[in-house]
């Protein structure tokens, strides 16, 4: 079963009893077992919680995701060492060679593009050279295929603007930042030192893995935004739509399932391509339309 997003935009307090995440607005209280919890993003400034909540919360492997005041995500909480062989994953992360990692990327890149072609098939736009561009990447991307992948999808996506300055921007810094947060909660909890990445290496990012492991996942975003016409301003079902990205089924392994299901997946075969020093065992995502798992 899918585990639930928790989007928190208004005043609100938040504790915890008896393994229960209660929150409370105004004099009303509900309450959403921890075991339930992928991620609690916090929008409101006038939420309050208190550092056991916090600690709670890590201990229950949550991910905390705070917003700044322009209600865009600006920090994220996760567990430190939530996995009982996290010395020994980390100790297989940092062996990892370079021709290893190049082909990793290779295939993360391969993933992305392949998602970012369906997107178009989706909305009825042509492919163009996404196709061709897929088939020709080289290890490690040396040749950028993934840079004018992107300038092609986002031409022919966004039509009244470009990526970083459109009416869908706002929109899809929202999705990748909460899908971010997933999966960084996901690889830590998996036992990844997320500082080191496979390509993505700069010494100011503490989530180096997390954006070489998103890649192939953000076209879903793309997808929610553009299929439900997400634009600005964003309103707070906007946001809640966009929360609910981790309940959208993709395939992985010939398999339908969640995408919180897909990262999962995506993580625990890297930890077998690692071990096994073989990149074709590195399981990705496919995008296949928009359809949702059911949340209990």
């Amino acid at each position: 079963m899918a585990q639930r997003t928790i989007l928190i935009h208004s005043k609100a307090h938040l504790c915890i009893k008896n393994g229960l995440l209660m929150i409370t607005v105004d004099d009303r209280s509900s309450t959403i077992p921890l075991e339930d919890i992928w991620v609690v993003i916090v929008e409101s400034h006038q939420t309050t919680l208190t550092v056991a909540c916090m600690s709670q919360l890590n201990d229950a492997g949550i991910g905390v995701m705070i917003c700044g005041r322009d209600h865009m995500p600006n920090g994220l909480m996760l567990p430190m060492g939530a996995h009982s062989r996290h010395a020994r994953i980390v100790e297989d992360q940092l062996a990892m060679s370079l021709p290893l990692k190049k082909q990793l990327w290779k295939r993360i890149v391969q993933a992305k593009i392949l998602n970012q072609a369906a997107v178009l098939t989706e909305m009825g736009l042509p492919t163009g050279p996404l196709p061709s561009y897929a088939k020709t990447v080289l290890s490690g991307d040396t040749d950028n295929r993934e840079g004018a992948a992107a300038s092609a999808y986002f031409k022919a996506l966004i039509t009244d603007g470009t990526r970083r300055n459109s009416m869908q921007s706002s929109a899809l810094d929202y999705g990748y930042s909460v899908l971010r947060a997933g999966i960084g909660r996901a690889a830590v909890s998996g036992g990844w030192l997320v500082s080191q990445g496979l390509h993505h290496h700069s010494v100011y990012n503490a989530f180096n893995l997390v954006d070489d492991l998103i890649e192939p996942f953000r076209p879903l975003v793309d997808l929610i935004v553009m299929s439900y016409g997400v634009a600005e301003p964003l309103g707070q079902r906007d946001k809640a739509l966009l929360a609910r990205v981790f309940e959208h089924v993709m395939t992985i392994d010939g398999k339908r399932c969640g995408c919180q299901q897909c990262i999962e997946t995506t993580l625990s075969s890297l930890r077998t391509a690692v071990l096994e020093k073989d990149p074709k065992r590195l399981l990705l995502p496919e995008l296949r339309g928009l359809e949702m798992v059911s949340v209990e």
